[in-house]
């Protein structure tokens, strides 16, 4: 009968390790040596001196999570070097071995499975995963280590997933490492950054929390083709999401919030696509995108951020920004600063300090946007071939669209409603168009030009109800006002101090007694201005409709 037993126990491949003296052996490592390939020890409560080697692919399951604590706390407290280890139920306490690639739990070898343990304590990492591949790691709670509560180094094919890490240095540590799923883990409190990826490719950071981490909650450097979705992450003391020389990174869905920078920050990346993520009250930028190429951000909510909405800055150029809504920000909804060839398609930019500003840029499109309840509706400084079509532009407190030293551009088709100050104002500008626009119940002038403004055409233009007046030209020549309808503009419809020219306007206040072709009055149409100047539109239209052609 005894040899029975004795048989079938072999058969069932289980060794119990008992440190009370109850079991087949009283110490793991033992057990381990004992053991043979597909072998099952199974440790007691209990605490455990030891520093393992598992050499062979066997699992280790603890039951009432027995302390391994380490012989030598200097030495890795485990070691796998074995393919296939299951390791899943243990504490593992303390390790003070402090080298780069050391930790609590070193893998060495592919296809561990690390479960349901407790690692804290480390003085470097708590799990280590070096030079292997197909780990899953998950259910563990990892924290107070030195350096990375996970470490993976060229470690392939991973999954890190509902995992708790807090209080490390860094909450995940990957390098060097391709195609590893970090999912549904709750990372916390640590001092670096709650996620940091170098030189990595194909990583999926997906469904993570991660909060209240001092530095960045992912951090992404030297990188290529990541993707980060449905990610929620708060409170961190840099940036949210921080891109830096990375190409390809997909970066979605995520919920980012209250981080002491930025939302999302792009730094010398190319090929960012920024897309349906909720970015609040950061403490400067919703997106900032910093020296960056062919960057898409769209359908973003981007909200209360206590600077700006998106900012791009330093030669950023190539980006599409559009669908996003871009609300409440303190001090400008979007700001292009030296950065040119962009487009800004199809937003909705309201209730910010100011809506668009744009300085020291060429080429930048700014097309079919909404833009209301701002302060500038859109500022135009230092700029050179910018088109702005399309765009409803209402309730600005100050201007609707502003231009300083604004060349070349072309302002056209918009409808620019209830500004409080000027609809279009214009100082030191060469060379723009401003056509086909509807401006309608300015609180100061529908355009006003200044300070040597010249060569610029005011073409087709609906000017309606302003509480100055329709055109006003204070200061500038060769500029030509032609089918405009001024219309209903309190103090005057058009003014002009001198040297421009105006052709072809309809004015609401001009009675046509006689006309040719019962469209131009046979008078002409004084435009008076300061020192008795007074300029005549020859050929002003009886007919508002035919003089805007529409």
């Amino acid at each position: 009968m005894m040899v029975i037993l004795i048989l079938s126990g072999a058969a069932s491949g289980v060794m119990v390790v008992d440190d009370d003296g109850v079991g087949d052996f009283m110490k793991i490592q033992d057990a381990i040596d004992a053991s043979e390939i597909g072998d099952e020890i199974v440790v007691k409560n209990g605490t455990y001196a030891e520093n393992l080697v598992v050499d062979r692919p066997i699992a280790l399951r603890g039951e009432g999570m027995p302390v391994v604590s380490g012989e030598v706390s200097s030495f890795p407290l485990i070691i796998i070097n074995a393919s296939g280890v299951v390791l899943d139920g243990f504490v593992f306490a303390g390790c003070t071995n402090d080298s780069c690639d050391s930790a609590s739990v070193r893998v060495l070898s592919d296809g561990s499975k690390i479960l349901n343990n407790t690692i804290y304590g480390s003085s470097s990492h708590g799990i280590s995963l070096l030079n292997s591949s197909g780990h899953l790691i998950s259910k563990n709670r990892i924290h107070d280590s030195f350096e990375a509560g996970i470490q993976l180094a060229e470690a392939n094919g991973c999954q890190i997933s509902d995992n708790e890490i807090s209080r490390n240095g860094y909450g995940i540590y990957i390098e060097a490492s391709d195609h590893d799923v970090i999912a549904y883990n709750n990372i916390s409190a640590n001092s670096g950054d709650g996620i940091a990826i170098i030189a990595s490719f194909g990583q999926q950071i997906t469904g993570n929390v991660i909060h209240n981490n001092s530095e960045n909650g992912v951090y992404h450097l030297d990188s290529n083709n990541n993707l980060l979705v449905a990610n929620t992450i708060q409170d961190c003391k840099n940036s949210g999401i921080y891109v830096v020389r990375s190409f390809s990174t997909l970066i979605v869905a995520n919920t980012i919030e209250r981080c002491g920078e930025m939302g999302i920050n792009l730094d010398g990346t190319e090929n960012s696509v920024v897309n349906r993520n909720v970015l609040s009250a950061n403490d400067i930028n919703g997106v900032a995108i910093l020296g960056s190429g062919n960057s898409s951000i769209i359908n973003n909510v981007i909200q209360n951020n206590r600077d700006n909405g998106i900012s791009l800055r330093q030669d950023s150029r190539n980006s599409m920004i559009a669908n996003n809504t871009i609300s409440e920000n303190k001090r400008y909804g979007l700001i292009f600063d030296e950065s040119s060839l962009n487009s800004v398609q199809e937003n909705q930019i309201h209730h910010n300090t100011n809506g668009i500003v744009m300085r020291y840029s060429a080429d930048n499109s700014v097309v079919e946007n909404v833009v209301r309840d701002n302060g500038f509706g859109l500022s135009l400084e230092m700029v050179d071939n910018v088109v702005v079509s399309k765009n409803e532009i209402a309730n600005s407190s100050r201007d609707g669209i502003s231009l300083i030293r604004c060349d070349n551009s072309k302002i056209w088709a918009n409808r620019v409603l209830d500004s409080a100050a000027d609809g279009i104002h214009i100082i030191r500008s060469t060379g723009t168009i401003v056509s086909d626009n509807d401006i309608l119940r300015s609180g100061g002038y529908g355009v006003q030009v200044l300070d040597q403004s010249i060569q610029n055409i005011f073409l087709s233009n609906l000017i309606q109800n302003s509480d100055y007046g329709g055109i006003y030209l204070f200061e500038g020549e060769f500029n030509l006002a032609s089918f405009n309808a001024l219309i209903d503009n309190k103090k005057f419809n058009g003014w002009d101090n001198g040297g421009n020219m105006w052709d072809g306007n309809y004015y609401s206040d001009l009675k046509c007694n006689e006309t040719f072709w019962q469209v131009l009055c046979t008078e002409p149409y004084e435009i008076r201005g300061q020192r008795g100047a007074v300029t005549l539109d020859r050929r002003a239209f009886s007919d508002p409709n035919v003089a805007l052609g529409r």
